[in-house]
């Protein structure tokens, strides 16, 4: 079990931490704040650190009225500067780790794009200038740490949209000020960010606010939109306003070194805004149930046939994408691109992939060649992508099959019935079905195996019979060879598949095998008939020019039960 001591834990930040790491059995806290413990005692801290010996250390105690710094600025040298240092001493004592919390104040704000981490410091407030200092001793005597900067915090306890609302009751126009540019931040989005660099040991400093930025009127706007407010924001500015204390007139902190090193995205700042007022039970009923189902998605074979309109409709529908792979040339520019190695085998992949809610895993190599030798060489690739990502704390993984892993099978299939595969793909797919679910047994993590069936449409990017007729006709070809065409499949537009596999992989009812198909078996003849009929094709099959394949049923669809619940279709 992995000891965690926090200091300040009655402000925001200190109830995220709390909040969060209740769903952490593995995780002891120990909360404490100034009554508890005095960081600017040198001895106490250096007594107490040592007494408890905590693996990590998160500082989240400062001295955080910036005009009061003005007026007492001794003690908020004490509490911001001298704090860390007996911290950094102590953390090194016993081999802690040290989060220290840091603000964007140390910034000037004349700059006119995002602040990145290596940009010189030049604080215009006591504030500031306590928070840079305390900032510098951290990194000269801390062996392991983690500096957090982040900016416009809100959360549990007194915070900027909870007294815009209380200021709201009384009054119908309310000053804000709008020359300050920021990123309002979520404590508990900080929160995740401090527990995926503490399962790392890439020490040193990082931004970490939510993505996008506004002017504090602006936001004061969106709060009171949100939350059908009736009240009038009134622009004014910094010096109209009046404050002891200089603000930074553009803090917009980019969190470079989580993207880059990461590969991780902070909530943007509505987003996180909505989930939090949503929370709180303070705003419009459907908005908040659009963001409590919002996830972020990671895809993998994000470019492949299937992929492509698999991201779509993931970005349709408002969540967040993750595209994963080594091409993005057809993938949605609205999706976060990765090219993070799927098969590398580092245990920590779900961290490198930005620690998503949901994965659909869909990269396959060869899948329309049903005999290939790589669906089993690349088995075990998959296999150790999969435990890797599930023991890293997925919580919810969505898997590719393939009504091959039934093999031969007359009739519907549902999620009972016996498999049998009779080619390479269908006995890789389904060996990998009976790995996933024995590994997800294993952990508290819901698995949805996505059976398709036969897929059709975006003719031109497919390898199936549609696609080839497509060239055939533009080739000028007047017939084709084609079997009977007499068997009877479940036919699906990749659209639709996508839809499907978006909507299963993404909702919290139905888990499981899910047939992703119509349930409607169509004969291959009349299908084909169909398809040259709907494009004004010329060309012709010639049935029986080859013989129906030995492992193909006379009739085989999918059981659509599970399917039309998830999709709400009766």
């Amino acid at each position: 079990m992995k000891k965690i001591l926090i200091t300040g834990c009655n402000g925001q930040l200190g109830r995220a931490l709390n909040q969060f790491y209740a769903k952490h059995p593995d995780i002891q806290l120990i909360n404490t704040d100034v009554e508890d413990l005095d960081i600017v005692n040198a001895n106490e801290v250096m007594e107490y650190v040592s007494k408890i010996h905590p693996d990590i250390i998160i500082n989240c105690a400062a001295y955080t009225n910036v005009d009061d710094c003005e007026k007492n600025q001794e003690l908020a040298y004490r509490i911001n500067v001298d704090g860390p240092k007996n911290l950094s001493v102590a953390s090194n004592e016993v081999g802690a780790v040290l989060v220290h919390i840091s603000s964007d104040y140390v910034y000037d704000g004349r700059k006119k794009e995002p602040y990145l981490e290596e940009d010189d410091y030049a604080p215009q407030s006591v504030y500031g200038t306590t928070k840079m200092k305390g900032d510098a001793y951290v990194t000269e005597i801390a062996h392991k740490y983690f500096i957090v900067r982040t900016a416009w915090l809100y959360g549990e306890g007194k915070n900027f949209p909870l007294t815009m609302l209380k200021l709201a009751e009384k009054r119908k126009q309310i000053a804000v000020v709008m020359d300050q540019i920021g990123s309002p931040t979520s404590a508990y989005e900080v929160v995740k960010v401090i527990d995926l660099l503490c399962k790392s040991d890439q020490y040193g400093v990082y931004h970490a606010t939510c993505e996008g930025s506004c002017s504090w009127a602006e936001f004061a706007k969106t709060l009171f939109e949100l939350c059908e407010v009736n009240v009038e924001v009134v622009p004014v500015t910094s010096e109209e306003y009046g404050s002891p204390a200089t603000r930074p007139a553009y803090s917009v902190l980019e969190n470079k070194k989580l993207n880059d090193q990461f590969n991780y995205r902070m909530q943007e700042w509505k987003i996180a805004l909505i989930k939090y007022l949503s929370d709180k039970g303070l705003m419009k009923k459907e908005i908040g149930e659009h963001v409590k189902n919002r996830k972020k998605v990671l895809v993998t074979g994000a470019n492949g046939y299937i992929g492509r309109h698999v991201v779509k409709s993931l970005l349709d529908m408002g969540h967040e994408v993750i595209a994963a792979d080594f091409v993005f040339d057809g993938v949605d520019e609205r999706a976060l691109k990765s090219e993070v190695s799927l098969f590398s085998g580092d245990k920590d992949i779900y961290e490198q992939f930005g620690r998503p809610d949901v994965c659909i895993h869909l990269a396959w190599r060869n899948g329309f060649v049903h005999n290939h030798e790589s669906h089993l060489l690349d088995l075990p690739n998959h296999y150790i992508f999969i435990k890797n990502m599930i023991e890293g704390g997925l919580p919810q993984l969505a898997v590719m099959g393939t009504m091959h892993e039934v093999g031969y099978w007359e009739g519907a299939i549902t999620e009972d019935t016996p498999t049998n595969p009779t080619s390479l793909y269908g006995i890789a797919k389904n060996a990998l079905r009976q790995m996933t679910f024995l590994l997800a047994s294993e952990k508290n993590v819901k698995v949805d195996w996505l059976r398709a069936y036969y897929i059709l449409g975006d003719d031109k990017k497919s390898s199936s019979i549609f696609a080839k007729i497509v060239g055939w006709e533009e080739e000028g070809k007047e017939t084709f060879p084609f079997n009977t065409g007499k068997n009877k499949y479940d036919f699906i537009d990749v659209d639709e598949l996508s839809r499907q596999i978006a909507k299963a992989a993404t909702q919290d009812e139905i888990h499981g095998i899910i047939n992703c198909c119509t349930g409607n078996p169509v004969s291959l003849a009349d299908k084909v008939e169909e398809f040259i009929k709907e494009h004004g094709f010329k060309i012709r099959p010639e049935y029986g020019a080859f013989p129906d394949r030995p492992y193909d049923s006379p009739a085989v669809w999918g059981d659509a039960e599970k399917i039309r619940k998830i999709m709400k279709v009766s």
